[in-house]
């Protein structure tokens, strides 16, 4: 394995007034791809990745994203803000906040900069339902291929599970090339598990990604789709990211793909575009169908069709394969050219077995490529493997050299605060706060008495917290405090900054 540049980059506060955490590191930068990690709640992680990676959101925002989207951006924060169109939870408006927030730390003008400009940037695929008339934004055309069981036997994978993605998202704009990051989640949440994402700088949703248990979920787009007003759909991406993120979706205590099954099957409205999922778990999760399914989603009926390797797809053996058409939904079996160069390589040259891990590579690269390639990637979820490549603004991910990661790296916590997964169970949005702080816990109930203290112990502000559970602060000075909640079992405590 490649070895990849450890920086240990850790951030400590950076002074008394404005006195805040940087719950995370900048692991590697190489392979034209920053890798960082993490931990605490939403908001924790939310401001370490808008600090640890400000220059390249803020790139991303200055150089692509007005430019480009122009006049249409006013009517996608208008779109992603409405609920009655997208149904986001409150954790990731929070987490989104959290970011700019980091942003402004680390000393950029963040002026007019809201979470919902992140929303557009992370839901630009779901966008594309409502905005696909007025060419915003670029569709993507990516394509997934999984091997296992019979078909890896008698090579280097020995029946272990493979899969390899291409994103083919966007032109190889600069602006996109040079901002790529793969973020490594280690949540304080008792209900979440470490996961990681890949993707451009300020996306926090799952296109990309995967957990510390080895399930991995990649998303292709489907055109030709419409979405339906007054649906509230959530968008894709942030269903994804639940998928892997929550430490067992679907409570049966097991880790496979029926996880990704019941976060997608949870929204009955559909998806608000056309979408294909491809989801692989270790070739241990049991059946075939436990180990990978392909998910062909629409906000059409039927919003939700399943395919695995029981269903008619043409293609041989213990292998499946998507691109960015359906194949088993209204049986369309809509084969594009690059799923019939696919089938007929592993059909009459692999006879459906003896792909191996680099065969697995090979068949995508030579059969599935396409210009513009962002991403090329690999994962071998039972080793750990996961190989990486990103484009530069003249060369396509497809014809770069690669790097290679080990998961059971990114998946140690290498900061100099330990990481434990210990419960944080008082939130309190925003922080640093001017006027108005809200405090979130599932533990933590309107009427529970609160205080505010200085630092020498004195009782600035006290009260009942209200049904909103916000706390107004507007005539505080400016300082360094202390909030203490109290329940019946517990008194809750965390610095708030004004």
């Amino acid at each position: 394995m490649k070895k990849f540049l450890l920086f240990c980059f850790v951030l400590l506060s950076l002074s008394a007034v404005r006195s805040q955490s940087v719950n995370g590191v900048v692991l590697a930068d190489t392979g034209n791809v920053t890798v960082i990690q993490v931990y605490g709640n939403h908001y924790q992680r939310g401001f370490a990745y808008g600090y640890l990676c400000s220059d390249k959101i803020m790139s991303m925002w200055n150089n692509y994203i007005q430019p480009n989207y122009g006049a249409y951006l006013s009517l996608a924060r208008a779109i992603v803000g409405n609920p009655s169109y997208f149904s986001v939870d409150t954790q990731y408006v929070i987490e989104a906040r959290g970011i700019i927030d980091g942003v402004s730390y680390a000393g950029y003008d963040t002026t007019g900069l809201s979470y919902l400009d992140l929303f557009v940037v992370n839901f630009m695929t779901d966008l594309e339902g409502f905005l696909s008339k007025s060419g915003f934004p670029e569709s993507q055309n990516c394509s997934s291929l999984m091997n296992w069981g019979a078909a890896t036997q008698g090579t280097d994978l020995n029946g272990k599970s493979v899969i390899a993605h291409f994103l083919d998202a966007i032109s190889l704009d600069t602006a996109i090339t040079q901002n790529q990051v793969i973020v490594v989640h280690f949540p304080s949440e008792p209900d979440e598990q470490p996961w990681l994402m890949t993707g451009v700088a300020g996306q926090m949703v799952a296109s990309q990604a995967m957990n510390q248990n080895g399930l991995v979920v990649f998303l292709n787009t489907v055109n030709g789709f419409s979405a339906q007003l007054n649906k509230g759909y959530e968008p894709m991406t942030l269903t994804l990211r639940k998928s892997v993120e929550k430490a067992d979706f679907n409570g049966d205590g097991l880790h496979n793909v029926s996880d990704v099954r019941a976060a997608i099957n949870e929204n009955t409205n559909g998806y608000a575009s056309g979408f294909i999922v491809s989801a692989i778990a270790p070739s241990t999760a049991g059946a075939d169908s436990l180990i990978s399914v392909i998910i062909e989603c629409a906000p059409d009926v039927p919003y939700v069709t399943f395919r695995t390797i029981a269903d008619v797809d043409s293609l041989d053996g213990v292998n499946l394969y998507a691109a960015n058409d359906m194949i088993k939904r209204n049986n369309a079996y809509n084969y594009g050219s690059r799923y019939i160069n696919v089938k007929d390589t592993i059909n009459h040259f692999y006879h459906g077995v003896g792909i191996g891990s680099f065969d697995n590579w090979e068949i995508m690269r030579t059969q599935s490529k396409q210009n513009p390639n962002l991403q090329f990637m690999q994962v071998i979820p039972e080793t750990g493997l996961f190989t990486i490549v990103v484009a530069d603004h003249t060369t396509p991910a497809w014809a770069r050299t690669p790097v290679v990661f080990n998961l059971s790296d990114l998946f140690v916590y290498t900061g100099i605060n330990n990481y434990n997964n210990t419960p944080q169970t008082l939130l309190v949005f925003p922080n640093p706060a001017t006027n108005q702080i809200g405090v979130f816990s599932s533990e933590i109930v309107s009427g529970s008495l609160y205080r505010i203290v200085d630092l020498t112990g004195k009782t600035i502000l006290s009260g009942k917290l209200n049904i909103e559970k916000t706390i107004d602060i507007s005539l505080l000075n400016n300082g360094c405090f202390i909030l203490e909640v109290v329940t019946e079992n517990e008194v809750f405590s965390q610095k708030i900054l004004k």
